[in-house]
């Protein structure tokens, strides 16, 4: 992985902590180009000599102020390509590291899943995905808020609609809501009775999508064990707590939140808040690091959760990940649909998955930065043409298994000893095909999942421009380009299994 040596040889050269590589389009001098020299101020004729050193690099030019052009000689080139069929599962992967839980989606049980909290499903688990790819110890899980008024309104719609009555004004309505009804008796606990069908609903649906959880925690089960108690009463020993009009503020302001925040109300109620609290503390306790995916909704609360991690100590020894995701527009022509679970109009992410498959769902929803708005286009979704984005990546790979079974060969029978003179036609591929473990490291950094998509696209419109234009099968370098092809696909399947999309043979 020749990319990822420069880097860190940059990186010790100039004692920036990540410098950016980028791959230059074709027709550039050079493999890479970094502005590392521009950004510490070292002097480029320096960091060029002692890049010039390394075994992978041929040459470099400087270019401008602080700019240095690195072109990579031809062994490397070969190497990394027989490094990815030596072992195509492990290419880009990380050693051992280690525990990461993942918190997602955590609806409330008290309506179906719509597509927004599919794009948080879908940011959430690619991101995990991307984590165990890269050595860590993964646990995903599913936190039920199953307390509050949130559920004494759902059990108190249920029994309305059984009754026949009108639902209350902030009630839940729709048609699952009567099938909900209709389940269940009027002896049974309606609020509790009804929240468990409904996150039952919520895993059938997670799991046509190819979301799997490790866990499950109940906001209740803190409560019952008196979880939030113990805290708040570590908060008071801590003097990080203080009284005033009737209620406990816990004192955030004093670590960088914006204002003091409520533990527990006036009238004895505990807030969200609190069991977050006792929720984040056993979470701690339980991994090295914590990745919590939230709708964007959720942005209050985040300076007021990390003012309590540093406020007990953990800011600095354990690291906590806050990714917040835009909602998803859904385009059905010109009609923007309503999302509102209480009235009960809302596209369900059951609907979508339904209509455009679970593929296309998921590329979709990791096609824009998780800060970004997303717009859902179901028709291009569903179009099997060059236009959708996973047909075009998906195709790509089945068309390289396609070439194999004409030319009636298994990939196996293609080897790493293959590769030996690969001419120039190639080193596009190879130097775009190098960057994914350096793409992978960035994902993790950034929390960015869908730099894979872009990632994705790019390498199909570059095999695609390849084949079209360079001879493989009857050429002379017939063995070195088909192990060139076998490399592309592999990086595209495992890409692809990443974002949870499948990578077909046949299209």
């Amino acid at each position: 992985m020749y990319e990822l040596k420069i880097k860190e040889k940059i990186e010790q050269v100039t004692g920036l902590d990540d410098i950016k590589l980028t791959v230059p389009p074709p027709g550039f001098s050079g493999d890479l180009s970094s502005n590392a020299a521009l950004a510490s101020g070292i002097v480029p004729q320096k960091l060029a000599e002692e890049l010039n050193g390394l075994d992978e690099v041929e040459k470099t030019d400087i270019a401008g102020p602080g700019f240095i052009n690195i072109t990579i000689n031809g062994k490397a080139l070969e190497d990394e390509i027989k490094e990815i069929l030596s072992s195509p599962a492990l290419y880009g992967g990380g050693e051992k590291k280690g525990k990461v839980l993942f918190e997602m989606v955590s609806s409330n049980p008290t309506g179906p899943l719509h597509i927004g909290h599919g794009r948080g499903a879908a940011i959430g688990d690619s991101l995990a995905r991307i984590f165990e790819k890269l050595g860590y110890d993964v646990f995903r899980e599913y936190y039920v808020n199953d307390t509050g008024n949130q559920m004494q309104l759902l059990g108190e719609s249920v029994r309305c609609i059984q009754q026949g009555k009108e639902v209350p004004e902030n009630g839940y309505r729709g048609d699952y809501m009567k099938q909900i009804a209709a389940g269940l008796t009027s002896s049974e606990d309606l609020s509790k009775a009804a929240g468990e069908k409904i996150l039952g609903m919520h895993f059938e649906t997670l799991n046509k999508f190819a979301v799997e959880y490790s866990s499950t925690v109940y906001e209740s089960d803190f409560i019952r064990a008196k979880k939030v108690e113990d805290v708040i009463e570590e908060m008071k020993k801590r003097d990080l707590t203080y009284e005033k009009d009737g209620a406990l503020w816990f004192r955030s302001s004093s670590f960088n939140d914006d204002a003091d925040r409520v533990l527990i109300k006036k009238d004895g109620e505990l807030t969200y808040f609190a069991s977050d609290c006792a929720y984040h503390i056993d979470k701690a306790q339980r991994a090295e690091r914590l990745v919590n995916i939230w709708g964007a909704d959720h942005h209050g609360y985040v300076e007021r959760l990390r003012a309590f991690f540093k406020a007990f100590g953990y800011a600095g020894k354990k690291r906590m990940d806050i990714v917040l995701y835009q909602l998803v527009d859904l385009k059905r022509g010109s009609e923007k649909v309503s999302m509102s679970t209480r009235a009960g109009e809302f596209v369900t992410l059951d609907e979508v998955l339904d209509e455009v498959g679970k593929d296309a769902a998921r590329f979709f929803m990791l096609m824009r930065s998780s800060d970004a708005p997303l717009e859902f286009d179901l028709e291009l979704a569903k179009e099997e043409s060059s236009k959708n984005p996973v047909y075009y990546v998906q195709y790509s790979h089945a068309r390289i298994c396609s070439i194999f079974r004409k030319k009636g060969i298994s990939f196996e029978d293609i080897s790493p000893s293959d590769v030996q003179g690969l001419g120039n036609e190639e080193r596009e591929i190879v130097k775009f095909l190098a960057h994914y473990p350096v793409l992978l490291q960035k994902c993790l950094q950034l929390d960015a999942p869908h730099l894979l998509t872009d990632y994705l696209r790019q390498s199909a419109s570059a095999f695609h421009k390849y084949y079209d234009t360079v001879r493989v099968i009857g050429s002379k370098q017939e063995r070195q380009r088909l192990a060139l092809l076998r490399a592309v696909k592999e990086i595209i399947k495992d890409a692809l299994g990443l974002l949870g999309v499948s990578a077909p043979e046949k299209m």
